[in-house]
């Protein structure tokens, strides 16, 4: 089984009729929205359907959009797969869609607390005139230097997001923003205003990160089902600390980088980004091209996610064959016969199966009957009662759910 992980997106993926297809065809996003909309008393469906953009990319309000539509989405991918991911992972405002997934808090909850979440950072910068843009094509630490040197008290600008090795996020005042990306252009990178309403990941979210820290103690946690990665730490959340972390991830740059080589380590296979947009599946390709990196809002990601997902769980015929060839007792003793009736089918089993599992697909039916037919000559040379054999066959049958 392929070790996957669940990626969830932050604010700058946001966009008019997000979650519409899903509510349309599907009745459990319908419901997921009817749910999140009833704990904050609004209309979440007008919100992200027909909302102007200016008004759904204010903090207070993409906070909520995007976390219900994220866990609409993922419910979606659930109920159509019975996907079961070993680890969640999710980018600034998407650790709290990660954790609502991973059952650490009910949706109502966590749809009333990253609204909360919003009002106060709204609040917290409404003097200051932040910005948040993404910088490539530059190391960090020629980012962190030009930050230093333009920084200076009440005009600030520092790395928010660890993104990639040569893609960062700056946040700040205003002035010290712009005037890093003088520098940037200069220097050659690219550059790309976030669609946020807030320098999200800064020293200026302190107000906000004090009284967020207050209102996380009316709230209760539980611990996730499945590990959820921190974004100020880069490694599972502790259940004990997830509030603190919480309160804590206001003002701290997201260390994505990291998270992403984490799970890399962790030797996952599958990278399913689930929610709006697909930037979480472009910086995992970024950095990691060989984990199969896909986006559940892509129709043709979607489809290609559910089929790897229920292959994945299905039982291989062909290694199953091995499985039971390999587990039998052998009586034959004469070795010429049994290099010529045993080794060599099982080794084209062997064939078979890698090259099944390099193009990612199950065995085919006229696989599936020559895996059969080589499996019955390994089992005969090595002398198995037919009677066996039968018995063999069946459970054969019965575990692949394919009968030849």
């Amino acid at each position: 089984m392929k070790i996957k992980a669940v990626l969830m997106p932050g604010q700058g993926s946001a966009y008019v009729g997000m979650g519409k297809t899903l509510c349309e065809k599907y009745e459990i996003a319908r419901k997921t929205f009817e749910e999140a909309s009833e704990a904050i008393s609004c209309d979440l469906k007008k919100m992200c359907f027909v909302g102007d953009f200016s008004e759904i990319v204010k903090t207070e309000n993409s906070q909520p959009a995007i976390l219900t539509t994220s866990v609409a989405a993922f419910r979606v991918l659930q109920e159509n797969t019975d996907i079961k991911p070993h680890y969640y992972a999710g980018h600034s405002l998407g650790e709290f869609s990660a954790l609502t997934c991973a059952e650490a808090i009910d949706l109502a909850d966590a749809v009333r607390l990253v609204r909360k979440r919003g009002e106060l950072m709204a609040t917290a910068v409404k003097d200051t005139e932040g910005l948040m843009t993404a910088v490539g094509k530059l190391p960090m630490e020629m980012v962190a230097e030009v930050c230093n040197r333009i920084s200076e008290p009440g005009n600030i600008v520092c790395i928010s997001n660890y993104n990639s090795a040569k893609q960062n996020v700056i946040s700040g005042n205003q002035a010290a923003v712009i005037e890093a990306e003088k520098q940037f252009s200069a220097m050659g990178a690219s550059l790309k205003r976030l669609n946020v309403s807030a320098p999200f990941h800064s020293p200026l979210m302190q107000p906000a990160a004090e009284e967020f820290k207050q209102v996380l103690k009316e709230y209760e946690f539980r611990k996730p089902i499945v590990p959820v990665l921190s974004n100020v730490t880069a490694r599972p959340h502790v259940a004990e600390e997830i509030k603190e972390k919480l309160a804590e991830q206001i003002v701290s740059p997201v260390r994505w980088e990291e998270s992403m080589e984490y799970l890399k380590e962790q030797k996952i296979r599958m990278a399913i980004e689930v929610g709006p947009g697909k930037v979480l599946k472009n910086l995992m390709r970024a950095n990691f091209s060989n984990v199969k990196a896909l986006s559940y809002d892509v129709s043709d990601d979607a489809f290609e996610i559910e089929k790897l997902v229920l292959l994945d769980k299905a039982v291989p015929f062909v290694s199953r064959c091995m499985g039971l060839a390999v587990a039998s007792k052998n009586l034959c003793t004469d070795n010429s016969y049994y290099e010529q009736h045993v080794v060599v089918p099982y080794r084209k089993l062997q064939d078979m199966q890698e090259k099944i599992e390099k193009e990612e697909r199950q065995a085919s039916m006229d696989e599936a009957r020559d895996a059969k037919e080589l499996l019955v000559e390994i089992l005969n040379a090595k002398m198995v009662d037919k009677a066996e054999i039968e018995q063999k066959l069946n459970r054969l049958f019965i575990d692949t759910e394919v009968t030849v």
